[in-house]
């Protein structure tokens, strides 16, 4: 059943878009699944004589499937037919795909609206989105 991909880092500021991706999906007859990508980053053990414990990649996705279940609850269960984690190495390609196989009618976000150089350093995961999607996006950007 297709509906809207709620796409959430689990911050405050992506969960923004759960109130208007409520309502909008209510309108338009249309579930919700909500959509957590953890990033795998490159992780170097050692570096300049110091160790570091490797992190427990499944305790981390378990940690995120565990949150994201809080945040479906948090968003409606009645709305929100699904929560999914993904890992991926690229989270706006795994966001795209994701709705591309799912036959999502839309992909919703909040934006973090950051510019400059936290942009420059950052991304902007909505961005690469918004470019890439053969699937429609809505954009929820920070509050003046």
């Amino acid at each position: 059943m297709p509906g809207i991909v709620l796409t959430t880092d689990l911050s405050d500021e992506s969960k923004r878009a759960f109130a208007p991706v409520r309502l909008l999906a209510q309108k338009l007859g249309l579930s919700v699944t909500l959509l957590a990508v953890v990033e795998e980053v490159p992780f170097e053990p050692s570096g300049g004589g110091l160790m570091a414990v490797y992190p427990d990649r499944r305790q981390v996705k378990q940690d995120w499937e565990n949150a994201l279940s809080a945040a479906k609850k948090e968003f409606g269960d009645a709305s929100c037919k699904s929560a999914v984690v993904l890992d991926a190495m690229d989270v706006p390609r795994a966001i795209v795909e994701f709705a591309q196989r799912e036959k999502a009618d839309y992909i919703a976000m909040a934006t973090h609206g950051r510019s400059g150089l936290r942009r420059l350093l950052l991304g902007s995961v909505a961005e690469q989105v918004l470019r890439h999607s053969h699937v429609p996006v809505v954009l929820y950007p920070p509050t003046a």
